[in-house]
């Protein structure tokens, strides 16, 4: 069984909650442990930061699929600059953080914006 739930938050950090709880939600339906719920929170919100970079306005488009004990979140910026515009680059520890949490991890483009993307896989936990 997979879900898709699709979201668009205005680029404020206050809002990033609700990035990170829906996150937390989907893996909990994915049944993923407890520290793998934290761990793909974390890294969420580590993933709008380096997609928003320094951006003051504009609109964050994330999209989380779980497919399975498969989480994949991706995240594009829409902002008034337009199109082509490149993923802010995530600083060092950012980085680390990101490549310890998740299976992959990448950025590109979803067509008209800038985007990145993680996977992250789940251990079934014992019922």
């Amino acid at each position: 069984m997979s879900d898709v739930v699709e979201l668009a938050v205005p680029v404020r950090a206050d809002l990033l909650v609700l990035a990170r709880l829906t996150a937390a939600t989907l893996a909990s339906r994915a049944e993923f442990g407890i520290e793998e719920i934290e761990d793909l929170r974390l890294v969420t919100e580590e993933l709008c930061l380096s997609v928003t970079g320094s951006a003051t306005g504009g609109v964050l488009h994330l999209r989380f699929l779980r497919d399975g004990h498969s989480i994949t979140v991706e995240c594009s910026l829409e902002t008034e600059e337009g199109a082509g515009a490149p993923v802010g680059e995530p600083d060092e520890l950012s980085v680390r953080i990101i490549e310890a949490l998740v299976d992959e991890h990448g950025t590109g483009s979803d067509g008209t914006w800038p985007s990145a993307w993680i996977r992250k896989r789940g251990t079934k936990v014992a019922l």
